[in-house]
C-alpha cells in the first residue's frame, strides 16, 4: 500500500510541476480550501455521503487506510466509518497554488477516534497527514485527489526499562 501511495504522490507532483512553479496561495484561496476541508470532515463525522461526495470532482478519488475509492465507493466508505463512530478533525497547514491558480496542492494533519471500530481501542486517538489536489470548477474548488495516511505508532525502544525486566 505504501509504494502505491508514494507513487501516486510522486506522479501528481511530477505532473503538476511543469505547469507552474508552486507558490503559497493567497489568504482567500486558503480560506476556501479550509472551508472545503471542514465541510468534508463534518460530512464524514455525520455519515452524510452526499455532502462528502459533493466536494469531489466527478472523477475524484481518495486513498486511505480503507483503500482507493472513487464515485459510489466513497459514499460507502463514508457510511462505513460513520457506523464505526468516527470522530475526525482536520487541520489545513499549507496551500500551494499551481497552474496559474486553477489548482492547489494542500496538506495538513488529522486526528481520529472511533467508538466502534474493531481495529482501534475505543477512545484511542490516531493521527496522520493528508494531501489533497484541488481544482477550480467555475467558482468552486473541488477535490480531484486526496490521500490520508496514518502515522505509525511509536516503536518500543530496545533496552528500555519496560522491555528489560
Amino acid at each position: 500500500m505504501r509504494p502505491i501511495l508514494t507513487t501516486t504522490i510522486l506522479a501528481l507532483t511530477v505532473a503538476m510541476a511543469p505547469v507552474a512553479k508552486a507558490q503559497q496561495a493567497d489568504n482567500q484561496t486558503k480560506q476556501a480550501i479550509e472551508a472545503i476541508v471542514a465541510k468534508w470532515t463534518q460530512a464524514i463525522n455525520q455519515g452524510d455521503s452526499q455532502t462528502a461526495s459533493s466536494v469531489f470532482t466527478s472523477d475524484g478519488f481518495e486513498m486511505s487506510v480503507y483503500g482507493k475509492a472513487a464515485g459510489a465507493q466513497m459514499g460507502e466508505q463514508t457510511k462505513k466509518v460513520h457506523e464505526m463512530g468516527i470522530d475526525l478533525t482536520s487541520k489545513v497547514d499549507d496551500v500551494h497554488s499551481l497552474a496559474s491558480g486553477q489548482a492547489v496542492l494542500a496538506s495538513g494533519t488529522f486526528s481520529v477516534r472511533y467508538s466502534n471500530n474493531p481495529n482501534v481501542k475505543p477512545g484511542e486517538t490516531l493521527t496522520g497527514n493528508w494531501m489533497r489536489v484541488l481544482v477550480k470548477e467555475g467558482s468552486d474548488w473541488k477535490i480531484a485527489a486526496q490521500s490520508l495516511t496514518r502515522q505509525a505508532p511509536p516503536a518500543a525502544t530496545v533496552g528500555s526499562s519496560s522491555t528489560n525486566k
